[in-house]
């Protein structure tokens, strides 16, 4: 069983719910009932389900606001927001990826086509935008949320780019890795921390000091992601330890792999029609021998260090700061 969500996020999902249940209660017919299965209230037959993700986007931004002394409930614009991005990238990458599925459903575009898949998608992005443009609180502080959204929509899409360049590359090095994913990953991590502290009030250093950290827990998060698609036991996880190999991509292990002794291997795997078993086992030997799984280990605690050290010079609480930590655990501490 997957661990619980922490208590300072897992109180605010009621509120984020019934906000996204507003924010796409109305318009075009085709799109909202789309956009509602999407988000995991519904199946492909227009039947009521309770699928959704994890909200933990947006119950950041809650629990961001928080701190500053505001009520949740001030930043339910931004929190709406942040989720429905989040969600439209999903539906965009599944086109890009051709994945037929995502937890055991048919993803959007398996059932209705590339075309009306990327619709959807962008259907969500402009409701993300009303519920900013149009929520409840000071609009100076509901643009300056918009702003750091937008910049993280840019510097997620910008990382999508980057991932989907690298796999015609021969070799990637771990720096433009890592600053893939501090994007792709990082940055819709990261920005709804900053979201809710601004539309608490909070001034623009306290607010990107969070998303700093919020950036680098999500960069430590993609690394032990990385590391757990090859060397995870997917009876904790429920990730396979197989696909990301067997879909040639560069994560963080094979890229240092392609640096080192196991380049040939990999290289002779990946260029392979259709790669065998035994040619998957050949390129994880390799990575193993060559140290690859130690190097991802000791980057994913690299990263989780210099979280801690974000949060140590941040003047909050101890109380809080302790939050912040179970939930940078939630995120990265899973099994090795």
């Amino acid at each position: 069983m997957p661990a619980p969500l922490p208590v300072a996020l897992a109180r605010h999902l009621p509120a984020v719910e019934t906000a996204l249940q507003s924010a796409l209660a109305d318009g075009p017919a085709e799109l909202v009932e789309i956009a509602r299965y999407v988000l995991g209230w519904q199946d492909e037959l227009g039947s009521a389900v309770t699928t959704g993700g994890k909200r933990i986007r947006p119950a950041l931004c809650l629990f961001a606001a928080t701190l500053f002394g505001s009520p949740p409930e001030v930043a339910l614009p931004g929190a709406v927001a942040v989720e429905l991005i989040h969600n439209f990238s999903l539906v965009h990458d599944d086109v890009q990826d051709r994945d037929a599925e995502r937890h055991s459903r048919p993803t959007v575009w398996a059932l209705k086509g590339e075309g009306q898949a990327i619709n959807a998608g962008d259907f969500l992005i402009t409701r993300a935008v009303s519920a900013l443009l149009d929520g409840a609180g000071p609009a100076s502080r509901r643009l300056a949320a918009l702003a750091v959204l937008n910049d993280a929509m840019a510097r997620m899409i910008y990382g999508q780019w980057q991932d989907i360049a690298f796999e015609s590359r021969e070799s990637v090095t771990p720096d433009e890795y890592l600053e893939m994913i501090r994007g792709k990953t990082g940055a819709l991590l990261g920005a709804p921390l900053a979201m809710g502290a601004l539309l608490a009030g909070a001034d623009e250093h306290q607010a990107r000091t969070l998303q700093r950290w919020g950036e680098t827990v999500g960069l430590a998060f993609q690394v032990q992601d990385d590391y757990l698609g090859i060397w995870g036991d997917p009876n904790q996880t429920g990730k396979s330890t197989s696909s990301d190999i067997l879909r040639r991509k560069k994560t963080l292990p094979v890229v240092h792999g392609l640096a080192g002794s196991a380049a040939h291997t990999i290289q002779r795997a990946y260029a392979s029609a259709v790669m065998s078993e035994d040619e998957l086992s050949e390129v994880v030997g390799a990575l193993d021998a060559g140290g690859s799984r130690e190097y991802s280990r000791s980057e994913a605690d690299r990263l989780v260090a210099e979280a801690g050290a974000l949060l140590a010079a941040f003047e909050l609480p101890e109380t809080v700061r302790q939050q912040l930590r179970e939930i940078g655990a939630y995120l990265v501490d899973r099994d090795r």
